[in-house]
This record gives C-alpha cells, sequence and structure tokens, in this order.
C-alpha cells in the first residue's frame, strides 16, 4: 500500500506550486488609473495607481507592482474592502535591471498605491519618461498626466487626444484597452520651470490628496474629543468654585 501512497503524494506535492503559479498569471485587471503628477506636493514626481482586479473571487492572493528603478518607498500600499475601507499592506521592494518591483498580499482585489520619485536632474529644464508595466494582461487602462503651476512649454509624446482644467491646472487624458502583461507604455514629458517649488503646500494651502486615510479621521476625531473634554472640565471646575 505504500508503494501506492508515494507517488500520489509526490504528484501532490509537485502539483501544488504550479496551479498557483498558474493562477496567478491569469489574473487580469480589470480597470486601472495611474495619475503622473510632477512637482505637485513635493519637489518630486507625485504617481498614484489605483484599480481593481478582473475576478474578485481570486483574493485574497499575492500580487507584484513594477515601478520606475529610482522608486525605493511606498507611500500608501493599500487594498480596499467592499465598503471602502483602505487596509494597508506590508511589502518588499526588489531591484531588478531597469525597473524595481513590490511584492504584497491583497485580501482585495480593489488597490490604491501611490509614492514619490524624483527623475529630474535639475535645472530648469524638466524632462523624464514615466514607463507603465504591469505583471498582469490590462483590460482598461487610463492615464491622468498633470501639469504643474508655473510652467511653461509643457508638452507630452504621445500627444493625449482630451485636455481638462481642473483647480487651475491642466490635465491630459489616456484611455488604452487590452495591454497585454509586461508591454510597456511610455510618455515622455517636458517642460520648462524656473523654480524647484511644488504647486501647491499641503500645510497651508488647503488642498491636499484625495484620499483621506483612516489615521487622519482618528486624529480629528481625538483632538475634538480633547477639546471638548477639556471644555466640559472648565465648566465644572468653574460651577464647583462659585459654589
Amino acid at each position: 500500500m505504500f508503494k501506492w501512497i508515494l507517488p500520489f503524494l509526490l504528484f501532490f506535492i509537485t502539483i501544488i506550486p504550479v496551479q498557483v503559479y498558474c493562477e496567478e498569471n491569469a489574473l487580469k485587471i480589470g480597470r486601472m488609473k495611474v495619475s503622473v503628477w510632477p512637482e505637485y506636493d513635493t519637489p518630486d514626481v507625485l504617481v498614484v495607481y489605483e484599480g481593481r482586479f478582473a475576478d474578485k473571487t481570486a483574493f485574497p492572493a499575492q500580487i507584484t507592482f513594477i515601478f520606475p528603478k529610482g522608486v525605493t518607498k511606498l507611500t500608501d500600499a493599500c487594498s480596499l474592502s467592499p465598503k471602502g475601507q483602505h487596509f494597508c499592506q506590508i511589502y518588499d521592494i526588489e531591484k531588478r535591471d531597469n525597473y524595481n518591483q513590490a511584492v504584497m498580499s491583497l485580501p482585495y482585489g480593489d488597490f490604491f498605491i501611490d509614492f514619490q520619485y524624483t527623475p529630474f536632474k535639475g535645472g530648469k529644464d524638466k524632462s523624464f519618461e514615466y514607463v507603465i508595466q504591469s505583471r498582469y494582461d490590462i483590460m482598461n487602462l487610463e492615464v491622468n498626466i498633470q501639469q504643474p503651476l508655473r510652467s511653461s512649454n509643457f508638452s507630452i509624446v504621445p500627444a493625449s487626444s482630451k485636455q481638462t482644467r481642473e483647480s487651475d491646472f491642466n490635465q491630459y487624458h489616456y484611455s488604452m484597452k487590452d495591454i497585454p502583461a509586461n508591454q510597456e507604455v511610455r510618455f515622455k514629458i517636458n517642460y520648462t520651470k524656473e523654480d524647484n517649488n511644488p504647486s501647491i503646500d499641503i500645510k497651508f494651502g488647503g488642498m491636499s490628496r484625495p484620499d483621506t486615510t483612516n489615521r487622519d479621521i482618528a486624529v480629528l476625531a481625538v483632538g475634538g474629543l480633547i477639546i471638548v473634554s477639556f471644555g466640559i472640565y472648565k465648566f465644572f471646575i468653574k460651577k464647583r468654585i462659585k459654589v
């Protein structure tokens, strides 16, 4: 009987990694939006990845995201629940020849990632190429590139088919379908800017990134509770003194 069990166990141990590998390769991103905002709230380039995988039933799963070579830290790496809650994930940055990649486990198929990186070499003439690449097929890819304030001679190759203006910013939009896994989508961005200051100052300008984290809400709630508690405490102290 043992002679029959041993081959079965060997077959089972061998086939499981292959199935996991095939399932990961079979994943597809249903929609992905990439925002590239040079010199927005820092002198660097702010990049935001947000989207969802087509098959939500495949999660939780280990996912690999590809980033420019200079990216060594992510500001946020979150998986979004069906109710929109952000669950920040632990990740490992791996350096490759022409890019870096981050491996993380996502409990849900929706994701939100943002980071800053510095492609500029200095001087008023700014030029960099941003490359979008994915380990997975992308069914619908949207790209938003924003022109920094106080810049001129702004150009993108390839040229966009749609341009909008929002809060004094010129924004250039791209929409693409059926991008194969590992295919590079390149954007060459050039402009002139006399200063190295960001477009907005989030400390004083009243503008911030579109996402509000649970941590920010918690800080505001605790601060409000402390103020209210202090007011109640002073009220009872004054009342006690009068008595």
